[in-house]
């Protein structure tokens, strides 16, 4: 949860040097003060083990693309990766 507006979000990366940690909002991701945070239920608690994040944290559009990856063959077991598409362009 989210103080002072009391909204519910999940936290999608841990706390960096200065403790602000990255939320899953509902449409947007933000950055916040760990001491903004009220943990309500543990992520053992909501997730299986195997659980695929990416459903969660990623954009349809890379989920195809891995996805369409994972099916065919990529050549040499090499990929493109989105940043590395304009520096070789």
């Amino acid at each position: 949860m989210v103080y002072p507006d009391k909204k519910i979000g999940i936290v999608c990366e841990a706390a960096n040097e200065r403790g602000v940690l990255r939320i899953q909002m509902p449409g947007k991701k933000i950055w916040v003060n760990h001491k903004r945070i009220k943990l309500l239920v543990k992520d053992q608690e909501m997730y299986p083990e195997d659980y695929d994040f990416s459903i969660i944290f990623d954009t349809v559009e890379n989920r195809k693309l891995r996805h369409q990856m994972e099916r065919k063959y990529v050549g040499a077991g090499e990929s493109v990766r989105n940043e590395d598409v304009g520096r070789f362009g």
